[in-house]
């Protein structure tokens, strides 16, 4: 999984208890022989198997702070909106930010800056195009709609997210001022933002050179905090566009500055009810613009963040109340000046994975999808994961593509039991030919 994807899978701690398999919500996991294997072209990298696996046995690997230390000659991090929420009100930003460079780090950015400027772009193509669309900065939903819902492609907004909007216009500030070329990071809530380091979406290649989880520095982070003094009093805010960590910030951002129909949901199970509504055509169409995230609470609720979401949402909430109290702006200032400085267009065209359930050869999937449905009917249908697949419909795909045994569901080996047991009876009571009949000619007399 290191390749393409973030999650990964500790088989010595796995127990084979299927939690993960009935959580995934594009059934990319299969149990065999009592361990969890994940199908790397179904994986969208969302977590819900971490989330899920009481034994730990899933879990994301980062960047390690040392290694980055250790070969970045000028290493620089950005800072997402929701990390703010790790930390109560109190604690300035500055503070939280020099804590970050006294750990080895030359420079730090907010992504809540781009995200400001992501937000304005976001309205004017509103205002300028017709037509619904859906956000594009969760990586986890725009690889779901890849997979499961092609059809909603088009309505994907064709613009860069808020940390690859900076993470571009640091390379290319720090190349044109100091003719340096710097190693960038980004500190990620969750591991769906670490896949789109190795696999872009939309463009070529990322302006990212890694990720580091919150959870790998948060603690050094925030026992350093004490021994920080600044020197002058705190007035180097971070924008009201930090609210962008939360369920809705993106929606709440957007309806400040303009009335809009926009709809903002949160958490992967309620993520495909709406994607399944869309697609069905049953949400209005004034409805102009979707914020999905596939976190609960938004990135407030990533599997990499320490403090839980509630907690999180206190934190964010009571920052910006301070944000706002301190400027006198109630809502984020609508600027364009410095649009100039960010590239918004995605450099590709976002394209369906084509990720064939059957057949490449499309005889052969038209004679193995009579199979299928064979097969479906003489399954018990009770979806219970027994078999190491998901439910009935998947694990009948995967005998008729020989990746399982028939006799993997417990009740289909009963089944076969039982004919095997009464096959035996009978054998049992049958009489070799020379007994057979001197036993009819007794019976006769």
């Amino acid at each position: 999984m290191t390749k393409k994807h973030s999650v990964l899978l500790k088989e010595e701690k796995c127990e084979g208890c299927t939690n993960c398999v009935k959580g995934c919500p594009t059934k990319a996991i299969r149990v065999h022989q009592g361990k969890a294997w994940i199908k790397e072209d179904l994986c969208i990298d969302c977590a819900e198997c971490i989330r899920a696996c009481e034994y730990h046995a899933k879990y994301t690997k980062t960047d390690q702070l040392d290694q980055i230390m250790e070969s970045s000659e000028y290493p620089v991090l950005l800072i997402p909106p929701s990390f703010y929420s790790q930390f109560s009100a109190g604690i300035p930003a500055q503070k939280i930010k020099k804590s970050i460079i006294n750990l080895g780090f030359e420079a730090v950015f907010d992504v809540a800056d781009a995200a400001a400027a992501l937000s304005r772009k976001t309205l004017d193509f509103l205002n300028n195009n017709s037509g619904n669309y859906i956000s594009t900065s969760c990586p986890v939903i725009v690889r779901l709609i890849k997979l499961q819902y092609p059809d909603l492609i088009e309505m994907l907004i064709p613009l860069k997210s808020p940390v690859e909007l900076i993470a571009e216009r640091v390379e290319r500030k720090l190349k044109e001022e100091k003719n340096i070329d710097p190693d960038i990071f980004f500190l990620t809530p969750c591991p769906a933002k670490l896949t789109t380091v190795k696999r872009a979406i939309g463009q070529n290649k990322s302006f990212l050179t890694g990720a580091i989880g919150v959870e790998n520095i948060y603690q050094k982070i925030y026992e350093s905090l004490a021994d920080i003094e600044l020197e002058e009093k705190e007035d180097q805010l971070i924008s009201l566009a930090t609210i962008w960590g939360s369920e809705g910030g993106e929606e709440g951002i957007l309806r400040s500055w303009q009335e809009l129909n926009t709809l903002s949901v949160s958490g992967i199970k309620e993520a495909k009810k709406l994607l399944n509504e869309i697609e069905r055509n049953n949400i209005p169409e004034v409805i102009r613009y979707f914020e999905i995230t596939s976190c609960v609470d938004g990135c407030i609720g990533g599997v990499l963040n320490v403090i839980n979401p509630f907690q999180a949402q206190f934190n964010l909430e009571e920052r910006i109340k301070k944000i706002r109290k301190m400027t006198q702006e109630h809502n984020l200032v609508l600027k364009k000046e410095d649009d100039e400085f960010y590239n918004f267009a995605l450099s590709q065209k976002i394209t369906a994975d084509n990720i064939s359930k059957l057949d490449s050869n499309f005889k052969k999937a038209m004679q193995k999808l009579e199979q299928l449905q064979k097969e479906i009917d003489t399954l018990p249908g009770l979806d219970c994961a027994a078999c190491g697949a998901p439910d009935c419909k998947t694990f009948a795909e995967d005998v008729i593509n020989e990746r399982a045994s028939r006799t993997d569901c417990i009740f289909m080996l009963r089944k076969q039991l039982s004919r095997l047991a009464d096959d035996l009876s009978i054998l049992a009571n049958e009489l070799p030919p020379v007994m057979a009949s001197k036993k009819e000619e007794a019976d006769d007399s």
